[in-house]
């Protein structure tokens, strides 16, 4: 079973991501709620695909993915983002992410994202 770490500041949006994660039958999920967190979470833990938002405080997302590409530059992350400026999304898209899922989040927008990500696992 692959692991999924979620790097999201908002506890409602980490539930909701969980929850639909469980329901797809991606049940080992660890959640960090800030970059910081999230990047001790990533080197311990060592997931399989990182859920990253942009906006949080503290270190913002795209800081935490340049980090994350420094650990690991075959990381795979899907940025969760309500941000949709282009630049922004290009930017992410350049240092390799596999997706960019704008919110609000739908199972019907993440899963698919997560089951491409991890090779259909």
């Amino acid at each position: 079973m692959p692991k999924i770490l979620t790097i999201e500041d908002s506890t409602f949006e980490r539930k909701a991501i969980r929850d639909m994660l469980a329901r797809a039958g991606y049940t080992s999920v660890v959640e960090a709620e800030s970059g910081e967190i999230g990047l001790e979470r990533y080197k311990k833990e060592k997931p399989d695909l990182v859920l990253l938002d942009l906006r949080m405080p503290g270190m913002p997302g795209m800081e935490v993915l340049e980090e994350l590409k420094k650990i690991n530059p075959r990381v795979r992350v899907i940025i969760v983002s309500i941000v949709r400026k282009k630049e922004t999304v290009d930017e992410a898209l350049k240092l390799g992410v596999e997706a960019y899922v704008s919110k609000p989040i739908t199972t019907e927008k993440l899963i698919p994202e997560v089951k491409k990500a991890l090779g259909g696992n």
